[in-house]
């Protein structure tokens, strides 16, 4: 009927008030969607079973061989090594739940009436607490990291995690760059890091060091636009170097991110180096471009896919509340403050002022007059056609027409295949 070509991402799924770790090539019967990252494909009693998470955070892609074959991946390039042509690669879409052959969806459960903000923050925090809480059951003595960017994000998760996860280490990525001194990231890290008691593991960098795991982003991270490139590359960094402490160990660590907030607020800007604008974004209401951002999830794996390729394990939280976060109200979307306002609600006083008063800044750029990442990629001349050119040749592609069709309108194309013939 179809066959797996090598592993998909582990599942840390969140349904019923419990982490769904289920392989992802084992049938496991799901009484309701699961939230967080979950992607599957089984055989089941009942026929095939396809689910994918409602962001798609886990990726799922498939293709028909020529002899007919039809073969899954959590890589594009897993298809094209095993045969298939790049043309013919389609991913599972978001929110899919097949349950049996032929295809038919679960249903969909009805949204609630709208809640105050403040409610909405308990909520938030509440299931927050509950998922890290069942992840400490799950992962036991599993080595765990938190990434500190010293941005609100991060450090959210990092005041929730360590509340559950008494084993918990910080990490956190900078660039030695020309021998520039240590970025507003990484001195903030270090100082949050001694306040909160985690211990923090420095991941330094040279130039050369990072450009090295450009191939593994492209490959791993399914995407080739400059941004998720480079938020790619910090987190190839982060898992390199977490992955080299635990050289001996039999278990994969794991890294908790606090990925996937900047789209549930919007919040985004874009940067400028030289006199050039890099990441801009459309000028549409903040409500329209929070929901493109969050559908945008499904077409980059720009965090668990580089930390996959050095055996760690990424944990995204915020994706388990993304239904809190969808329903705060337009006119607090609007809010100039509205995620430092925001995370009083749910973090209160566990955040120190200092990171509440920082400004914001990305992990790509890290507080650097230099532009860390971003201005190390345009120095070396790796802009976004350099970048698009390397992915198509990564993925055997002589057609570059391909990829416009690949990702389309911010997402993957994609379809459902039909199990019982050719599609």
């Amino acid at each position: 009927m179809f066959r797996l070509v090598d592993e998909l991402d582990p599942n840390f799924g969140w349904a019923n008030g419990r982490v769904v770790t289920t392989p992802p090539d084992q049938y496991a019967p799901l009484a309701s969607e699961p939230r967080g990252a979950y992607a599957c494909v089984a055989r089941g009693p009942a026929g095939v079973q396809i689910v994918r998470d409602a962001l798609g955070i886990n990726k799922l892609f498939w293709a028909r061989r020529t002899d007919g074959e039809l073969l899954f991946a959590a890589r594009p390039r897993h298809l094209v090594e095993a045969g298939c042509r790049f043309e013919d690669i389609w991913a599972v879409p978001p929110g899919t739940a097949v349950q049996a052959d032929p295809p038919r969806r679960t249903q969909r459960a009805v949204a609630p009436g709208p809640l105050p903000v403040a409610a909405l923050a308990v909520r938030i925090r509440s299931e927050l607490d509950s998922y890290c809480a069942a992840l400490a059951r799950e992962l036991g003595d599993t080595p765990v990291y938190v990434c500190l960017s010293g941005g609100l994000d991060s450090t959210g998760i990092a005041v929730v995690a360590r509340r559950h996860l008494p084993g918990l280490r910080a990490v956190s990525f900078d660039l030695d760059w020309a021998g520039s001194a240590s970025s507003g990231d990484r001195v903030t890290a270090a100082r949050l890091a001694a306040d909160l008691g985690l211990p923090l593991s420095r991941i330094t960098v040279s130039a050369d060091e990072l450009l090295g795991l450009l191939d593994t982003v492209l490959l791993e991270g399914i995407d080739w636009r400059d941004f998720n490139v480079h938020a790619g590359l910090v987190n190839a960094a982060l898992a390199r170097g977490i992955a080299q402490l635990h050289t001996s160990d039999t278990t994969a660590p794991v890294a908790l991110t606090g990925d996937i907030a900047n789209e549930l607020l919007a919040d985004y800007h874009a940067e400028q180096i030289g006199g050039r604008t890099f990441y801009a974004l459309p000028r549409v209401p903040l409500s329209r471009l929070r929901a493109a951002l969050v559908r945008g999830l499904e077409a980059s794996h720009r965090e668990v896919g580089p930390f996959r390729a050095w055996g760690v394990r990424a944990v995204q939280p915020y994706a388990v509340v993304v239904e809190h976060y969808m329903a705060l109200p337009e006119t607090f979307l609007g809010l100039a403050d509205r995620k430092p306002r925001l995370c009083r609600m749910v973090f209160g006083d566990e955040i120190p002022g200092y990171v509440y008063d920082r400004p914001k800044t990305r992990a790509q750029v890290g507080g650097r007059e230099d532009g860390g990442v971003l201005g190390l990629c345009l120095d070396r001349g790796i802009d976004g056609q350099v970048l698009r050119a390397r992915f198509a040749a990564l993925h055997r592609i002589t057609d570059p027409a391909l990829l416009s069709r690949f990702i389309c309108g911010g997402r993957y194309r994609a379809a459902l295949p039909a199990l019982g013939g050719s599609t």
